[in-house]
C-alpha cells in the first residue's frame, strides 16, 4: 500500500528525518510500523480524509484543521504572507457574522462544517465574524443550501446570522485583495437589506451605484459578475433586449429576429455564466444597470 502511495505522490518521503520541515507533510503509519510522509501542497483535504479511513495518522484531525485554518488566516491577514500550501486551484468566501458568541465556537464550526463538503475551511475573523472557505470542487453551495444552514444554525444555537457569498477567484496573491472588497459589500448588504439573511454580488450593485463608487470600483464589479460575458456582443444585446422588454419573451424574439427558443436558450447561458437570475427583479435590475456601465 505505501509503495503505490508513493507512486501516486512521487515527493513522498519515508523517514521525518529527511524532511527540513515536518509539519509541511502529512504521516501515516501501516500496521508494520512502516511509515510515508505525503507534502501538503500535493494531496487535498478530500484525499486527506480517505486515507486516515485506511492508516493511523499521527497527526490528528484537530492538527490539521489547526494548521489549514492558521495558514489560511496568516495568508488573508498579513499582505507579505506565501500562500497557503494547498491543492485547491478556484475558491470562494462564504462571509458570515452573528449576532452573538455566546456559545461555544468550536460547537458552532463543527456544527458549520457538518453541513458543508469535506474540502473546506472556516477561518474566524473575531467572535462573531468569519468566512467559509469553499473550493470550486462539484456542486457549489447553492442560496437554498445556505439558507437551510442558517435556519439550522440559529435554532441550535439560538443566534442571528447574516452570510453573504462572495465569486469564485483563482489562488493567488489577489485573493486578499477580493476579499476585503467582499467584507465591504457585505457590511453595505447588512446595511441596505437587513432582512435577508443571505445576500450576494448581485443584491447589493444598485445600491453601490447608489452610493456613486468610482469607475475602478465599478469596473471590479462589472469583471466580477459578467466576467468574460461582458465580451460576448450578441449574448449581452439579446439581454438587454429582453429586459427592456419588460421580460416579455415572445416581444424580445421578434425584435431579435430569432426563435423563441434560441432566446431561452441564450437567457439560460447567460445566467448559468453570470450566476444573475435575471427572471429574479433584484437581479435583473443588476444585469441591466451592468450591461449599461459595460456600454
Amino acid at each position: 500500500m505505501l509503495e503505490n502511495l508513493k507512486q501516486k505522490f512521487p515527493n513522498a518521503i519515508s523517514n521525518k528525518a529527511n524532511a527540513n520541515n515536518s509539519t509541511e507533510y502529512v504521516w501515516y503509519e501501516d500496521p508494520m510500523g512502516n511509515g510515508i510522509g505525503i507534502p501538503r501542497f500535493d494531496i487535498s483535504a478530500e484525499e486527506i480524509h480517505l486515507l486516515e479511513l485506511l492508516f493511523p495518522s499521527s497527526l490528528n484531525q484537530a492538527d490539521l484543521t489547526s494548521f489549514s485554518g492558521t495558514s489560511w488566516n496568516t495568508f488573508l491577514t498579513d499582505p507579505n504572507a506565501p500562500l497557503p500550501l494547498t491543492s485547491w486551484e478556484n475558491v470562494r468566501f462564504i462571509h458570515f457574522k452573528l449576532s452573538h458568541a455566546d456559545f461555544s465556537q468550536t460547537d458552532f464550526e463543527d456544527a458549520f462544517l457538518a453541513f458543508v463538503p469535506s474540502d473546506a475551511a472556516l477561518i474566524w475573523d473575531n467572535d462573531t465574524e468569519g468566512i467559509l472557505i469553499e473550493t470550486h470542487k462539484g456542486e457549489a453551495l447553492s442560496y437554498n443550501d445556505l439558507l437551510a444552514i442558517s435556519s439550522t444554525l440559529e435554532s441550535d444555537f439560538y443566534v442571528k446570522t447574516r452570510m453573504f457569498t462572495g465569486r469564485f477567484h483563482l489562488v493567488n496573491q489577489e485573493l486578499q485583495h477580493h476579499r476585503i472588497r467582499e467584507k465591504r459589500c457585505f457590511t453595505l448588504a447588512q446595511a441596505e437589506l437587513p432582512d435577508l439573511k443571505v445576500t450576494d454580488l448581485a443584491d447589493i450593485i444598485p445600491y453601490i451605484l447608489l452610493n456613486r463608487k468610482s469607475d475602478a470600483d465599478m469596473e471590479w464589479y462589472i469583471q466580477q459578475i459578467l466576467g468574460k460575458t461582458r465580451h460576448d456582443t450578441e449574448l449581452i444585446k439579446t439581454i438587454k433586449t429582453y429586459m427592456e422588454c419588460n421580460s416579455n419573451a415572445t416581444l424580445a424574439a421578434k425584435r431579435l429576429y430569432i426563435h423563441r427558443n434560441s432566446l431561452q436558450y441564450r437567457i439560460d447561458k447567460f445566467i448559468d455564466r453570470t450566476g444573475l437570475d435575471i427572471r429574479n427583479f433584484r437581479h435583473a435590475l443588476t444585469a441591466y444597470l451592468l450591461v449599461l456601465l459595460n456600454d
